[in-house]
């Protein structure tokens, strides 16, 4: 996330606000995000650590293999 829009996801003047942001996954995404871009950053900051995808999951998505050779053992 921070990579792609410059800042953390979760930002809170006060703890317990981070805390409800993180819980909730309320988080801004940049418009300028690809849609593919969007479905990794929602299903990486996904807030039930069990749905998050695992690191093979994230290697594989199409963010990061439209791109020839990422994700696939290729040059990296």
């Amino acid at each position: 996330y921070a990579l792609l829009s410059g800042h953390a996801p979760f930002e809170a003047r006060h703890r317990p606000e981070l805390y409800r942001r993180i819980r909730g996954a309320r988080y801004p995404l940049p418009p300028r995000l690809s849609p593919h871009a969007r479905a990794l950053i929602a299903h990486m900051l996904h807030p039930e650590p069990a749905a998050r995808p695992s690191l093979a999951a994230v290697r594989g998505h199409p963010f990061l293999t439209q791109v020839r050779g990422w994700g696939r053992g290729g040059h990296e």
